[in-house]
């Protein structure tokens, strides 16, 4: 077991590492000059070779990469060419206003899916079941920024209910996080948002888990705890449902990840200040040290979303043997 960790941790990392390389390679070949971001050309030119040095324009494009690989593994990702701001600063920050969103919204996905995956595999072309499917795929069908737009008409500037946008209210600073989470001016600024986005999603580990549950069903040791006269809704939960999630872990950990990334158009509809959108404006830009930076944090949260779900195989179901 302590063999295939360290297996996958050394393949994860060095996924890492070819996915950083790329992205350096790719940055520098789009169109457009990044130092223009930088330096005015009004300065005069002992100032641009000064600007130059500093954001280390200055550097033949093999010692960049030396030094991005370093700054990389120090954590020390310089400072946007845009801004001039800390590149590990904004990216905790837009990082954090993501992670707060997706793990609502996740949460909620998960909740929902799979509870209802479970039942609509139980009682397989019930109600429940075709109609679980037509809504969920009516709503994966739909594009995000359709369903935010209507949620923001009928319950936002219609009904009044919930604000337009934004994490919080003009004027509201809280002082600390709980502060900041648990107040009613967050939660209802996060409402609309979680819901669109476990709208969308609702369906993949929905289905999955209904797939799931009809390939356990016809397993023995459920027809033997069937025998055995155990309750219906215990083979269901129990034996049945613990049995169907593995397949559901895979998809999950992989959905987190591309959810995370992927939220570009909640984001941008909802006014949500989070990692999705900075990586189109730092791309747009030709920002490259935030590009770089939020493309590859992606990368590290997916990469690490599937370790951890090959770890947790043998532990899920314990039909799984690791192997050398």
């Amino acid at each position: 077991m302590r063999e295939y960790i360290a297996r996958r941790i050394l393949y994860s990392l060095f996924t890492i590492f070819a996915v950083a390389t790329v992205l350096f390679v790719m940055f520098r070949m789009m169109p457009g000059d990044p130092t223009a971001q930088v330096i005015s050309p009004a300065l005069d030119e002992a100032s641009q070779k000064r600007l130059k040095e500093a954001f280390g324009l200055d550097r033949s494009l093999p010692m960049q990469y030396l030094i991005y690989l370093k700054n990389l593994v120090t954590l020390d990702w310089g400072r946007s060419f845009t801004s001039s701001e800390s590149v590990f600063e904004i990216l905790i920050y837009r990082t954090w206003n993501t992670l707060l969103l997706m793990g609502a919204a996740m949460c909620l996905t998960l909740a929902i899916g799979l509870n209802i995956g479970m039942v609509m595999g139980w009682r397989r072309g019930g109600k429940l079941d075709v109609g679980g499917t037509v809504v969920s795929m009516i709503f994966q069908s739909a594009p995000p920024f359709i369903t935010g737009i209507l949620l923001l008409i009928v319950l936002s500037y219609s009904l009044d209910l919930f604000p337009t946008g934004g994490m919080h209210s003009p004027g509201v600073r809280p002082t600390d996080l709980f502060a900041f989470i648990f107040t009613s001016d967050f939660l209802d600024h996060i409402v609309l948002p979680t819901i669109t986005i476990t709208a969308y999603y609702l369906a993949t580990p929905m289905l999955i888990m209904r797939d799931s549950m009809l390939e356990v069903l016809g397993s023995d040791f459920v027809e033997f705890a069937r025998a055995k006269g155990l309750p219906p809704h215990v083979v269901m939960v129990r034996h049945a449902a613990r049995n169907a999630l593995l397949a559901v872990t895979t998809v999950s950990s992989i959905l987190l990840g591309f959810a995370i990334g992927g939220q570009v158009i909640v984001e941008t509809v909802f006014s949500w200040p989070g990692m999705g959108l900075l990586m189109v404006e730092a791309a747009a830009s030709h920002d490259y040290p935030v590009a770089q930076a939020s493309f590859l944090l992606l990368a590290v949260i997916v990469i690490a979303m599937n370790l951890i779900a090959d770890i947790s195989y043998s532990y899920l179901d314990p039909r799984i043997k690791v192997g050398s």
